[in-house]
């Protein structure tokens, strides 16, 4: 599992690729024991759109492949979809 600087580093480097997130958008993260806590507010804090990661697939992924599974996660949020993490899927990469 990554330390916090290297989620926080991938959810910057996704945010960045995403394109989605203006400069009023906060995306963060934080390390649990049992995964991780990713969030992204875009307007307030009833904007706010929180996920638990807890797959082991996910979390044994390093930095610079835990970005590419961001970025579809930001651009959902955007449109207010759903995108799981935890799940694979079509719209997923492939780990």
């Amino acid at each position: 599992m990554l330390t916090a600087d290297e989620l926080n580093r991938a959810l910057k480097q996704a945010q960045q690729k995403a394109a989605v997130c203006k400069r009023f958008c906060v995306v963060g993260g934080e390390c649990r024991k049992s995964g991780y806590a990713i969030y992204h507010n875009g307007l307030g804090s009833s904007d706010t759109s929180a996920q638990i990661v807890s797959s082991e697939a996910v979390l044994k992924l390093p930095e610079e492949h835990l970005g590419p599974w961001l970025v579809p996660w930001l651009v959902a949020t955007h449109k207010r979809q759903r995108f799981y993490l935890n799940q694979r899927g079509r719209d997923h990469p492939a780990l």
